[in-house]
């Protein structure tokens, strides 16, 4: 084991620090503008953390809210809505949150109306657009179809399809791509459903009519898996999973991107900020870049001193073992009451370019500085480019060992697994 000094090797140089402009406090769940997102759910999960947490950014940001859910959740969302810290009589008042049913919404006189439902949602939009919102958030919940007594179809087809979503000779809210028409900026919005109840067959049916839209900004959020998607594959849940440390040896020639992507998507499920230092050249770089929940420290070679680019990618000198640390300083500082997740894939590249030595005192000072148990922590190690006594003196460092490559992802050591 080298001998290790972090102040002396702190020291050796002018302290650096990241500009405050480019680290600051943003949403969890920053979804592309004109995006619309299909959640899927059980009562296993956690909705009203999901929904609080888009409605609470939308608020805080100036977007207008608009919040359809199931009649037999008419007495706990707001109830629910304030647990998670929205003053919902406040908005309500100043017309930012709008707030009803789903028959409140779809239905008269017991008939599905779907001319009352879009007219109601175009006249929302175009009000808050009047009156200066950045953006309108809209949430449809709409349970388990039981207000069409379970007839899915008829909403899909009188309702999601209908020609005034997607066409724009129709419609003044969405515009032509290349890849085919997507709402305007203006609109983001989120289409729920609870999938407890239904089988199989049921669920694939009503994805695929979903996806009979031909707007190209949509991402299905599976709740359920995504919840537990990385710690389930390794036998826990996410609440085990926080404050673990894990080393994550892997085979470069193996898809273990997908690992991390698991990840990443429980960190999103929870409401929880994700970190990820990477190279700006590396495959995670590029498998995580459309995700927009994701923060990404990229090292670059060209990179002289820490520049944005853009809400959340972050350059950082590849070599700057005390910048890329103040990064994960000022990271904890402004979620201090958070759990945040942090994902480090550049143990190769600093034991390649800057030797063992400085890449075990990052190492060191990391662990150090990630001790709390509302920090989770995952490094990745490419063992075949290492020797072995140096990816020994790696592993030493962790309780938590993982591998993944021809044979998935094995546990290695997990003490909380045993």
């Amino acid at each position: 084991m080298p001998k290790l000094s972090i102040i002396d090797f702190l020291r050796r140089r002018r302290k650096p620090s990241i500009p405050s402009n480019i680290l600051k406090a943003g949403p969890v769940l920053n979804f592309r503008e004109g995006v619309e997102i299909i959640v899927t759910y059980t009562s296993a999960a956690d909705k009203m953390k999901f929904f609080s947490a888009f409605i609470h950014e939308g608020l805080q940001s100036g977007d207008a809210v608009w919040y359809i859910y199931p009649d037999e959740e008419s007495e706990t969302v707001r109830a629910k809505l304030k647990e998670h810290g929205i003053n919902v009589e406040k908005y309500e008042k100043a017309g930012t949150l709008h707030m009803n049913s789903l028959t409140e919404h779809f239905m008269s006189d017991s008939e599905f109306d779907k001319e009352k439902a879009v007219q109601a949602a175009l006249d929302f939009w175009n009000e808050a657009e009047r009156k200066g919102y950045k953006h309108v958030r809209h949430i449809e919940d709409l349970g388990d179809f039981s207000f069409i007594n379970g007839q899915w179809q008829k909403y899909v087809t009188n309702y999601w399809l209908d020609p005034i979503w997607d066409d724009p000779n129709v419609s003044e809210w969405v515009e032509s791509k290349e890849s085919g028409v997507a709402y305007k900026p203006f609109i983001i919005e989120i289409t729920a459903t609870n999938m407890e109840h239904m089988t199989e067959t049921q669920v694939t049916e009503i994805l695929k009519a979903f996806k009979g839209y031909t707007a190209p900004e949509w991402a299905c959020i599976d709740l359920i898996e995504f919840m537990n998607s990385f710690s389930g594959s390794i036998g826990l849940d996410h609440e085990r999973l926080i404050g673990c440390k894990i080393l994550l040896e892997f085979d470069p020639v193996s898809d273990y991107e997908k690992v991390v992507d698991s990840l990443a998507k429980e960190s999103m499920a929870n409401v929880e900020p994700i970190f990820v230092f990477t190279s700006s050249t590396s495959s995670i770089h590029t498998h995580l870049d459309k995700r927009p929940t994701v923060k990404l420290f990229l090292t670059s070679i060209s990179a002289s001193t820490p520049k944005s680019a853009g809400e959340n990618k972050v350059f950082l000198p590849a070599t700057n073992v005390p910048l890329i640390l103040d990064a994960v300083s000022k990271v904890l500082e402004t979620y201090a009451d958070a759990n945040v997740c942090f994902v480090f894939d550049i143990l190769s590249e600093l034991l390649t370019s800057m030797g063992q030595e400085k890449t075990f005192i990052f190492l060191h000072h990391a662990l150090d500085m990630l001790s709390s148990e509302k920090i989770t922590g995952l490094f990745l190690l490419n063992t075949r480019a290492h020797d072995p006594k140096t990816v020994s003196m790696i592993r030493s460092l962790f309780n938590n060992q993982l591998t993944y490559g021809k044979e998935g992802l094995q546990a290695v050591k997990l003490p909380k697994v045993e």
